[in-house]
């Protein structure tokens, strides 16, 4: 089993697998970029391999604890999380503002004849949010962007990091802007790349009707709207100097 899971995952490091070993660094820094990670977890997933907490492993000694602790059991594809009708964590917090930013290659999406069986899909999006990507004129650049609006999540908000990304629901008002309970979301594409920021608004967590939760939102947002346009600006630099380092 140990070189079936080198052989799945060296193509994800750019390493030989017989290179691979117990101290082998897995995580963001040790691939070309998170899309990779998760495609890697989603290989994995396809062949029987599933990685409980795969967001903390950090070498191949603890990624190889985490399948034989789950005993290879079956893909479910979606975890549970607890999340109040309106898509908040229920351990919520009152926060303060924080902006995310995050840009993907919409060439490293994996190609795919039917999204909704495709394991990397099902890993990180949810039903809702297939469906919406799926209808839209490019669907993998639209699928970039929500994938670089979670991570932009991520970044914000620590206390996503530990949730699977098809729990973490990118939703679209009828207008068709990106949202989420408690930020500001804005994602552009540009050429081949897809930008994602985010900014944290302040809110408060009230408790509501049996395990309902509530928030409660700023009444005045015009300092967050001059903050996210900065945030928005920072990451055109941002984009600029990726595409042309």
């Amino acid at each position: 089993m140990e070189e079936k899971i080198k052989h799945l995952i060296a193509p994800f490091l750019r390493v030989p697998s017989e290179q691979i070993s117990y101290k082998t660094i897995i995580d963001r820094t040790s691939v070309s970029s998170s899309i990779t990670l998760h495609r890697m977890y989603a290989k994995l997933a396809e062949e029987g391999f599933t990685v409980p907490d795969y967001w903390n492993v950090k070498t191949f000694s603890i990624l190889l604890e985490r399948i034989n602790r789950n005993g290879n059991a079956p893909v479910t594809g979606v975890q549970e999380v607890p999340v109040s009708m309106n898509g908040v964590p229920a351990h919520g917090h009152v926060g303060t503002f924080a902006v995310g930013i995050d840009i993907e290659d919409v060439n490293a999406m994996p190609k795919t004849n039917d999204f909704r069986e495709d394991e990397f899909y099902k890993m990180n999006f949810s039903p809702a949010e297939i469906s919406y990507c799926i209808l839209q004129p490019a669907p993998y650049a639209s699928f970039a962007g929500l994938f670089a609006a979670k991570e932009a999540i991520v970044k914000a908000d620590n206390s996503n990091r530990n949730r699977p990304f098809n729990t973490i629901v990118v939703s679209h008002d009828q207008e068709g802007k990106p949202a989420y309970p408690g930020f500001h979301i804005s994602i552009s594409h540009s050429n081949n790349m897809a930008v994602a920021v985010v900014l944290q608004m302040e809110f408060d967590l009230q408790p509501g009707k049996g395990n309902e939760t509530t928030v409660t939102q700023p009444s005045k947002v015009s300092n967050a709207k001059w903050l996210f346009l900065l945030s928005f600006i920072i990451s055109l630099v941002a984009l600029f100097v990726a595409l042309f380092k």
